[in-house]
């Protein structure tokens, strides 16, 4: 029997290489549209297929709440691998464009079930539990991109750093499946789940709506900042390198940020910490759309992963609070409402830079920050309330 520490070391190494398959996609895009001679168009729908599997993370968490969560982290590891090892060797386009989808729904599915379990694995300690865990997300996105481009220039293969995690992803589905004590539901756990959502479906989905637009506003910001703040640095004078280094800083901070607020946010409250962290964030955000220096700027932008980095863990735990016995189906709506959000601040930013420019595109990320605020600060007082 494995004790709790271990199994949050094991879900948070696990983490770790798939968040470095999940990003390794920015260094390789170039060499795919290369290789099949693709425009910049077809091969963003391509890839793009990875982000829209995200949806299905709805699916995979009510899957985990019927058959087990240990179960099915097994079964969307095993998913991943099968995807990752696809886009390895597949030799046309649409071959790939299939993997990267395989791909996106072990990752929807994993993302569902394994914050589900984590969470309710250290239930009296949620949001330090759920912090901790996604400082994996930190550690493998800084080494994903870093792992493909090293794969590229020194054996112009893009393909190898996919190659070279699948035996590392298959071995954490097996442990899943066969070393760690199923965490299944009983039948009777089956029954309550089904009398959950046939009761008080509605309930639940209201009461945990909150939850489902502040992620969908903080993947707007955050991940939209990802894709396009290197562009908007750079249009407003800022070198590759600049650009480039800002990003990095900022989710390498990320990662910092929930290492730092950790132990502080079952202490505060999960709205409280969401409250004040997004309040710090909107500041910043504001501060680094006025006209100062640019390497103020990229200060202030970097800066925001110090407090933006502990939001999304302490929404998956405030979601997986409510309703314990269907948190896999929570977390996995709170995953769907971010990956909606990180598709539609991809259009509206593009479409504003080719409209209105860089400088009043970057606007939006201040706005879907302060509407976090706003949303946080009602849910904060309706809590407050609700206890008096």
């Amino acid at each position: 029997m494995f004790s709790r520490r271990i199994l949050l070391l094991i879900a948070l190494l696990s983490y770790v290489f798939y968040a470095i398959l999940a990003t390794e996609i920015g260094p390789v895009l170039p060499e795919i549209s290369l290789e099949f001679k693709l425009s910049e168009a077809i091969v963003g729908v391509v890839a793009g297929l990875q982000s829209l599997a995200g949806i299905l993370a709805v699916i995979g968490g009510f899957l985990s709440d019927v058959f087990g969560r240990t179960r099915f982290i097994s079964i969307s590891l095993g998913i991943i691998g099968i995807g990752a090892l696809s886009l390895s060797s597949s030799p046309i386009v649409w071959m790939i464009g299939l993997s990267f989808f395989i791909m996106g729904t072990g990752f929807a599915f994993f993302e569902a079930s394994v914050n589900a379990f984590i969470s309710n694995l250290f239930s009296e300690k949620r949001g330090m539990s759920m912090n901790i865990l996604h400082i994996g997300w930190s550690v493998g996105s800084t080494a994903g991109p870093l792992l493909a481009a090293m794969a590229i220039i020194t054996y112009s293969n893009w393909r190898l750093g996919y190659l070279l995690i699948v035996p590392i992803i298959l071995t954490f589905s097996i442990i899943f499946g066969i070393f760690i004590p199923r965490a299944s539901n009983t039948s009777s756990e089956k029954e309550k789940v089904e009398v959950e959502y046939r009761a008080s479906k509605m309930r639940i989905l209201i009461s945990a709506l909150p939850t489902f637009l502040a992620s969908f506003l903080l993947m707007s910001s955050k991940l939209g900042m990802n894709t396009w703040l290197p562009y908007i640095l750079r249009d407003q004078g800022g070198t590759l390198i600049e650009a480039s280094l800002t990003i990095s800083m900022f989710w390498m901070l990320i990662g910092v940020g929930r290492l730092i607020w950790a132990p502080f946010v079952d202490k505060l409250g999960y709205w409280k910490t969401v409250t004040i962290n997004s309040l710090g964030s909107l500041i910043l955000l504001i501060l680094a759309t006025l006209p100062f220096p640019l390497y103020i700027k990229m200060m202030f932008y970097s800066a925001t992963g110090l407090l933006l980095g502990p939001i999304y863990p302490t929404l998956l735990a405030c979601g997986a609070a409510r309703s314990p016995e269907i948190s896999g189906a929570i977390v996995g709506t709170i995953y769907a409402f971010g990956t909606l959000g990180t598709v539609f601040s991809t259009i509206v930013i593009g479409f504003t830079i080719e409209m209105l420019g860089s400088a009043i595109a970057q606007i939006v990320f201040p706005t879907s920050i302060g509407l976090i605020t706003l949303v946080s600060y009602i849910s904060l007082k309706h809590e407050e309330k609700r206890k008096t």
